[in-house]
């Protein structure tokens, strides 16, 4: 995601508090905005160059060549510009929502999510560990069954051969 995703879910999510007469009414903006958020920070830094770092680029004199170097001054530049305006207007939104719902309202919304993604991925690992855990089982029971099964060929084998050699005795005599 860029920032310009970012933005428009900040500004979205801000249009929506305006009317939103519950959070409720403000969730699907607020997902929008954490998941662009979460993209962000998983984004690969191989994004297309900005507006910004095109300028900066051409007022420090840096070649073509400089817009594909991350180290230029004008990506450098491009990023911290772009991560402090979304930060200013997260700001912003962060405002609005207390305003209207109480003050630390949009704190106590990011501890809360924190604490389902956190349960959520708890629960993946636990879901893992079970699934690992029934596969381990079931391995073991498949060994057992092999096991038995050759005992039992043993057992049947050594009795066969037993009334064979009865049977050839007999005829022996």
């Amino acid at each position: 995601m860029d920032p310009v995703t970012i933005a428009a879910a900040i500004a979205t999510t801000r249009t929506l508090v305006k009317s939103a007469k519950g959070v409720k009414d403000i969730a699907q903006g607020l997902d929008q905005l954490f998941k662009a958020q979460e993209d962000e920070q998983k984004a690969e830094k191989g994004k297309p160059k900005s507006r910004t770092q095109q300028v900066i680029n051409i007022r420090a004199k840096e070649g073509d060549e400089a817009f594909d170097d991350e180290t230029s001054l004008g990506s450098v530049a491009a990023d911290v510009l772009e991560k402090e305006q979304i930060a200013r207007n997260l700001k912003s939104l962060e405002r609005e929502i207390d305003n209207k719902w109480g003050k630390g309202t949009f704190k106590k919304i990011e501890i809360e999510r924190s604490k389902r993604i956190a349960e959520r991925h708890k629960k993946h690992r636990e879901k893992i560990a079970e699934q690992q855990r029934k596969a381990e089982e079931e391995k073991s029971f498949w060994k057992r069954i092999a096991l038995e099964t050759v005992k039992a060929i043993t057992v049947i084998a050594f009795i066969g051969g037993g009334i064979y050699l009865l049977v050839y005795l007999k005829d022996m005599q």
